[in-house]
């Protein structure tokens, strides 16, 4: 059965404008160049509305940090602004989305404001391995959530299970491949689960960061061995890093 050239060319439409509908989207999304600001003026996050996402004097690297969950040491390419130009984005969340689906979207904001593109690459390079230590894992299994118990806290999809400060990791019901994805900068290198350990934990990791001369406990390797009974092993493995393609400065909206 011979199908008609225009009928293919149908179909392609369709089936583009199918995969473009399906693409996470803000409902509404405004990204535009950040004044001059007097001060220490920092990166904020303003995320206590459920329904909507606000971060100012953010760069675009930071954007991407976020969008793709990478830690943006391992951002590579693009042109020199990206770590300097600075942006207020404000955006709104369809009704009833969660906001792990913030990061997805943004995927898609970039894409169109920002014309971003992007590949992944994997180079072997200095890792740290995350083992059990010698007398066994510490660990504390995350207790199930259990319909109509009260005193169980319910596992949502729209909160994030993760929380790092200064010195602490708190994580509930934390798989140990996010543990070591957040061990990664408080480490200096990119932690590489080696366990073995299967299913999610609740983590409260407490250390003093390596800058604090003057503090009490245990320095971040040590804590690890103390409180989880896992240790932190140098070797090499391939790690991934995302590459720039291409970035555009001025959003398109503006």
């Amino acid at each position: 059965m011979k199908i008609a050239p225009f009928a293919v060319v149908l179909l392609a439409i369709r089936a583009i404008s199918a995969q473009l509908q399906t693409s996470p989207a803000f409902e509404v999304a405004t990204v535009k160049l950040a004044p001059p600001r007097e001060g220490d003026a920092r990166l904020v996050a303003m995320d206590t509305d459920p329904a909507a996402v606000r971060y100012t004097n953010v760069t675009l690297k930071n954007l991407i940090a976020i969008a793709y969950q990478f830690d943006d040491r391992l951002i590579a390419g693009g042109p020199g602004w990206l770590d300097t130009q600075q942006y207020d984005l404000a955006a709104r969340l369809p009704p009833g989305t969660p906001k792990n689906r913030v990061p997805a979207m943004l995927q898609t904001l970039l894409a169109e404001q920002f014309h971003l593109a992007v590949h992944r690459e994997s180079k072997e390079q200095r890792v740290y391995f995350l083992v059990a230590a010698k007398g066994g894992p510490k660990l504390k299994e995350a207790v199930k959530a259990e319909p109509g118990n009260p005193d169980v806290d319910q596992v949502r999809g729209d909160r994030l299970p993760i929380s790092v400060f200064r010195g602490r990791i708190v994580g509930h019901a934390m798989p140990l491949a996010s543990l070591a994805a957040v061990l990664a900068r408080p480490a200096g290198y990119q932690v590489v689960d080696r366990t073995g350990l299967a299913g999610v934990f609740d983590i409260d990791l407490k250390w003093r960061p390596e800058e604090d001369t003057k503090g009490d406990g245990p320095d971040l390797f040590t804590a690890i061995q103390e409180q989880l009974g896992l240790k932190l092993e140098p070797g090499r493995a391939p790690v991934e890093t995302l590459v720039i393609d291409r970035a555009e400065r001025i959003p398109a909206g503006n």
